[in-house]
């Protein structure tokens, strides 16, 4: 009897596929979790923490731009950044003295000062109750870790 190619290959990629699928299933999960932890611990860097420090008191001391045109073009919300001027400072002051803090805290933080579209910061349709919210929590994880 004569087999046809049709059945070998029906046969040979039956077999093949559920052995790639499954280590394809292994493999993005293994690469997503080095690379998530890689993320985590970027910022713990005491470079890295001072970048964070900067970017906080940058951030604290914007003022509106007097100009119309280049206010009009400037994304972030200067009534929000002034409402929080002291807690960024803190945060700022604590981010520096902390020698080993939390890696969600830090992330938390540039996702804060970074992210233009999700960040209570930048985003007029979030509440500025938010923006409170987040700097409340990671002071909180901050001064758990000095």
């Amino acid at each position: 009897m004569r087999r046809s190619y049709s059945d070998h290959g029906e046969r040979y990629s039956a077999a093949t596929i559920s052995a790639t699928v499954a280590s394809e299933r292994e493999i993005p999960e293994s690469c997503g979790d080095r690379s998530a932890s890689r993320r985590r611990t970027r910022w713990i860097s005491a470079r890295e923490r001072r970048v964070i420090a900067r970017w906080l008191r940058r951030t604290a001391d914007v003022a509106p731009d007097p100009h119309p045109i280049l206010r009009r073009q400037d994304p972030s919300l200067h009534g929000r950044a002034a409402a929080v001027h002291g807690e960024l400072l803190e945060l700022a002051a604590l981010v520096e003295r902390v020698d080993d803090p939390d890696p969600a805290c830090m992330a938390e933080l540039h996702s804060l000062l970074a992210d233009g579209c999700d960040s209570p910061l930048y985003n007029s349709e979030i509440h500025v109750s938010e923006v409170r919210a987040t700097l409340y929590w990671v002071r909180a994880r901050l001064v758990m870790h000095t």
